[in-house]
């Protein structure tokens, strides 16, 4: 008897009123055919996948502003292929001529030398090929912040003919060469390209080629691993005679009531001032239960809604849960819909990896006292039984409330400093997060008992070292054709770094990342990104999402131990269909997975921390202060609060404190006195007193950048954000939130802020500032009327403003908006050839000393806390999770 057979004759007795779905009973008696055709003979066809989507899509997870281009003036007439000793000239023509006619003329007949006659095929095959994208989709995703970050590299292969990094070009060509009749062809592209030229590395583009090929050959054969595992497990462990228990994915017997709740987790500016931050929770109850139930958050993903889940909370409430299912407000549809108006810079804000989970718990906390005294609450929760479910950003969410902590360490910005191509565009947004302080947060809720993470994010914002602490029960799912959060990378090798004994491997061959998020089709032009995004039948995926995430919860929050058979291999394989497979392991190992690939694999299971900096000279910088008990530091005595003059013509402020608590440690580490030697610096002469070793730290309002050669920042001590100055008896004029068409706004010159400025006002009259007095002539620009706003980070202006008198009101100004543009990180200048100095800095950071510096900047800034129910966290800037101090106790 075949498994087929076996399978049919489990099921065979089993009535409608025992609750198994007509799908479910349909599929067995096809089940033996569908059996024989292995994987690599299905539907399994990366190598298209990533033709067909991968190129036009792999740019984005959120959505941008779409600009339109005029058709350039100049395009592409020659391709330089660079080959390291020499240069080969072709030309666009005797391209299309090739892709056209296969005749080779002119420098390509050179360059086929180098290519072989399969080289060159696959080259003709590549020039023929037309891609079918919706020219408006393609310029959203291109104009996205992921979006941009990802064409930067590839800008760093593709050049114009001065050199420069052809980003903005391949951007403007793509763009327009989507809107063909025919489709993008590449080809088309070269036709586009802004440039006369496009200069080429062939050992870049080859090494590019390789790594992409070698991953994707690599995901095919983990794939294999875990279809081979899925096979064994279910042979050794069949599925046995199934009575008496309700099937998982057919609703269950309970009506279940729908209630919207409005929450506001409000915020505190710098003066102190209450800004409210409401946010919608959907709930789910089951009406009948004789006692409370327990309970399941669902957290959506970036860029969705509650309700696009809401499909889950109905059938976990029909079978006896209270699903509660937050709106997460900076990372939600109004995160998608800002994007899409140029709002904001940047998809999410770093401090999102912060408020998402404690976003959860303020629901849990406020749902326990709602209880108390709302009647349609009381006696219905039982909140110390709690599981989170979570999608994408949401399934990072569930793992930090299940206890994955937060990774802040070398390992995290080794990884975000990889410049190699990877199939995961998730790691643009989880490198944000690495702006945040290295503090040690508490994300952890000892109320969430079990954990579902659908295609979450996971490293390396997590890491090996912060997902095994997890010590609930886990399960993961994944689309294996994933490129958002990929399938390898975010889920596979991760399930192997977890240490609970309970886990579960759940992946979807060949779905991609949107396959569980039900956010209605309206033909808009995100829905059609949306649906390229989630791979074939997203309706069947949803399905296996609602049916395994509620055999797990009955299981392991339930406690219903009858519940682990469908929790199987041998179940998964018996309600898998066409055109989406369905495999569920409960182990794997390394050797399966190298076994697969016939060799160590190309992505590491537990990533090293290798990074050394260029020219290191470890403890060298010690061993100066060591010899001469002396820290040389400069502070920048503009900017209050971090540096100022007082009284008696010293600096002091924020950076004085901070740079007095590291000395007391080096004395403490070193053993002997150590004197802190203070001198002024300027915002022209701050990179060159580190450069030049007149200073061995630096410390003020630097904004962390890559682009400064000799220097190394610190992990960040403060997040602010962009926000303009006006005058108060006219900020009534300016919307803030609109377009400023016209509008004087007044920057300092060559800064992050002018950036920000110009791509979020690009109707207004920019008028730049520059030199170190520069951001007192913008406030005496706009006290004169010579400016109508005056642009720049918030905590700076404040500070300012606060100069002449106590408040920002007496001294007759105004911040617009209240929630900043940007969230800007602050790190300290140090020498970037001692790794063991910027280590030990980043170490204070983390300690008391440096937290009470802190809490005194605060106080001298009258900033306010904003105290949560479920640990401190202060909030000393506005907006959507931008803050300057963020402590966990």
């Amino acid at each position: 008897m075949n498994r087929a057979e076996s399978h049919q004759q489990h099921f065979s007795g089993i009535s409608a009123s025992q609750g198994f779905s007509s799908r479910a009973m349909a599929h067995h008696t096809s089940l033996g055919q569908a059996a024989q055709f292995s994987m690599g003979q299905r539907r399994w066809r990366p190598r298209n996948l990533l033709q067909t989507k991968l190129l036009p899509l792999a740019c984005g997870l959120t959505l941008g502003l779409s600009t339109w281009f005029a058709r350039p003036a100049h395009s592409a007439e020659r391709v330089i292929v660079n080959l390291g000793n020499f240069e080969i000239s072709l030309a666009v023509d005797d391209l299309e001529t090739y892709a056209t006619t296969g005749e080779v003329r002119g420098g390509l007949k050179l360059y086929s030398r180098f290519l072989g006659e399969t080289g060159m095929a696959e080259l003709r095959q590549f020039l023929q090929r037309r891609f079918e994208v919706d020219p408006v989709v393609i310029s959203q995703l291109l104009y996205s912040s992921l979006g941009e970050e990802t064409l930067r590299r590839l800008g760093a292969v593709v050049r114009t003919d001065t050199r420069q990094n052809g980003f903005s070009a391949i951007r403007a060509a793509a763009i327009l060469a989507a809107s063909e009749p025919e489709g993008l062809s590449i080809i088309g592209w070269l036709r586009q390209y802004p440039s006369y030229s496009i200069r080429l590395s062939a050992q870049q583009l080859l090494e590019l080629r390789q790594q992409f090929s070698t991953q994707i050959d690599y995901r095919d054969a983990v794939v294999r691993a875990i279809n081979e595992a899925a096979e064994k497990e279910a042979a050794a462990s069949p599925l046995p005679a199934i009575t008496g228990l309700p099937d998982p994915g057919e609703l269950g017997p309970y009506r279940v009531i729908s209630r919207t709740l409005e929450f506001s987790r409000d915020r505190r500016t710098l003066l102190g001032d209450r800004i409210p931050r409401p946010f919608r929770v959907l709930l789910r109850l089951p009406d009948g239960l004789p006692q409370p139930a327990p309970v399941v958050v669902i957290s959506h993903g970036l860029g969705s809604t509650p309700e696009a889940f809401a499909y889950l909370g109905d059938h976990f409430a029909s079978h006896g849960f209270v699903a509660i299912l937050p709106q997460h407000i900076g990372s939600d549809e109004s995160r998608r819909t800002s994007a899409l108006a140029g709002v904001l810079t940047s998809p999410v804000t770093p401090v999102e990896f912060v408020d998402r989970p404690l976003d959860v718990s303020y629901v849990l906390d406020t749902l326990g006292e709602m209880a108390d005294t709302d009647p349609g609450l009381a006696g219905r929760m039982d909140l110390q039984r709690v599981a989170v479910l979570g999608h994408s950003f949401g399934g990072y969410t569930a793992l930090a409330l299940a206890g994955a902590s937060l990774n802040t360490g070398d390992l995290f910005q080794q990884e975000c400093a990889r410049p190699q191509a990877r199939l995961d565009v998730s790691l643009v947004l989880q490198c944000g997060a690495s702006r945040l302080p290295p503090y040690t947060y508490m994300l952890r809720d000892p109320r969430v008992q079990a954990a579902i993470a659908v295609s979450p994010l996971t490293h390396p914002v997590f890491g090996p070292e912060g997902l095994g602490q997890i010590q609930v029960p886990v399960m993961m799912m994944s689309g294996s054709n994933d490129f958002i959060a990929s399938a390898v990378q975010q889920q596979i090798h991760p399930f192997l770094w977890l240490n609970t004994p309970a886990k579960y491997l759940a992946i979807m061959v060949p779905s991609s990342h949107t396959f569980a998020d039900n956010t209605p089709s309206s033909g808009a032009t995100l829905d059609t990104v949306s649906l390229l995004l989630s791979g074939p039948s997203p309706r069947l995926g949803q399905e296996y999402v609602r049916e395994m995430s509620l055999a797990f919860l009955q299981r392991h929050l339930n406690n219903q131990p009858a519940y682990e058979m469908f929790l199987s291999a041998a179940y998964a394989e018996s309600i898998s269909e066409e055109p989406l497979d369905l495999r569920l392991v409960r182990s794997l190992s390394q050797e399966q997975l190298e076994q697969a690939f016939g060799g160590p694999p190309p992505i590491p299971f537990v990533p090293e921390v290798t990074t050394r900096l260029p020219g290191d000279r470890p403890g060298s910088v010690l061993g100066a202060i060591a010899e001469s008990g002396v820290l040389r530091a400069a502070v920048q005595p503009g900017s209050p609060p971090f540096g100022t003059v007082n009284a008696a013509g010293n600096l002091s402020g924020y950076c004085v404190d901070l740079l007095n608590g590291l000395t007391q440690q080096l004395q403490a580490q070193l053993g002997r006195p150590i004197r802190l030697d203070l001198i002024a610096a300027e915002v022209s002469n701050r990179f060159s007193l580190v450069q030049a070793g007149t200073v061995q730290i630096e410390c003020g309002p630097n904004t962390l950048r890559s682009d400064i050669e000799g220097v190394l920042f610190s992990a960040p001590f403060f997040l602010t954000g962009v926000q303009l100055l006006a005058a108060a008896d006219t900020a009534e004029q300016f919307n803030a939130l609109g377009t400023l068409t016209g509008a004087r706004i007044g920057v300092l010159r060559d800064t992050v802020t002018e950036q920000v400025i110009r791509q979020r006002y690009p109707a207004a009259q920019i008028v730049t500032l520059r030199g170190d007095t520069a951001r007192t002539a913008g406030f005496q620009a706009l006290r004169s009327g010579a400016i109508d706003l005056f642009a720049g980070d918030g905590v700076l202006l404040l500070g300012e403003a606060l100069q002449t008198s106590s408040s920002l009101a007496r001294a007759g100004y105004t911040l617009l908006p209240p929630e900043p543009l940007s969230c800007d990180p602050y790190g300290m200048l140090l020498p970037a050839t001692d790794s063991t100095w910027r280590n030990t800095v980043n170490q204070f950071l983390t300690s008391q000393a440096a937290r009470q510096a802190g809490d005194r900047c605060q106080n001298a800034c009258k900033r306010l806390c904003d105290p949560t129910r479920s640990q401190r966290f202060l909030r000393c800037l506005p907006g959507q999770g931008v803050v300057s101090t963020v402590l966990s106790r």
